[in-house]
């Protein structure tokens, strides 16, 4: 299903800065390397499988502000999820939207966040 797919969505929270450790085991059990799914090793590097990938969604919610994951706890998800993990099976068009602060969020801009999601033109 993932070869035929052009598109993909992520929905997670963000744990301690980063990706579940879920996810991180699915790569890894799923995403194997050798069988020609998602990527094969090179001299020169991972060579991604996955390039009808054209739009890939991280939607995340976490209890710290956007900010500060991106500022201060080091982007991790975005540096190391979207912009390495993601990257490196081939995926294109990949893009974070976090929605920070959530514990302390009021009903109504937790419906904004979801309006922004709705906006969203998946292709």
């Amino acid at each position: 299903m993932i070869r035929a797919a052009d598109g993909i969505v992520f929905v997670m929270p963000v744990w301690w800065n980063s990706v579940l450790g879920m996810l991180k085991g699915f790569i890894d059990k799923i995403m194997k390397e050798g069988e020609g799914l998602s990527h094969t090793v090179t001299h020169t590097g991972i060579h991604g499988e996955l390039g009808n990938i054209r739009h890939a969604y991280v939607f995340t919610t976490s209890t710290s502000p956007t900010i500060y994951l991106r500022l201060i706890a080091g982007d991790g998800v975005k540096r190391l999820f979207v912009n390495c993990t993601l990257k490196q099976l081939g995926m294109k068009g990949r893009k974070w939207i976090n929605f920070g602060g959530v514990s302390d969020s009021s009903p109504e801009r937790r419906r904004r966040y979801l309006d922004k999601v709705c906006a969203i033109r998946f292709k």
